[in-house]
């Protein structure tokens, strides 16, 4: 995994589908049947969570659609252990 300095985790899987839907393809981890979203730090992943706490418009059926993906990919990643 890379050094959490470089990274910007979450476990929240709302923002995490508002930033691939954006773009921004998180990494998964599970630790102790927890899954972990990992984003590479720079500016615009940043940016998107301010755009994201501050109630962004966003495509509903596109943003449901990513948030589905990566409950798909959490459930594989938990059926895996």
């Amino acid at each position: 995994m890379p050094k959490a300095k470089e990274m910007f985790t979450t476990l929240d899987v709302f923002l995490s589908g508002f930033l691939l839907l954006r773009g921004i393809q998180p990494l998964l981890q599970s630790k102790e049947g927890r899954i972990t979203f990992y984003f590479a730090v720079n500016d615009d992943l940043f940016r998107l969570i301010r755009d994201f706490n501050g109630n962004a418009l966003v495509p509903v059926a596109q943003y449901a659609t990513a948030v589905k993906a990566l409950r798909g990919q959490m459930l594989s990643m938990r059926n895996q252990t």
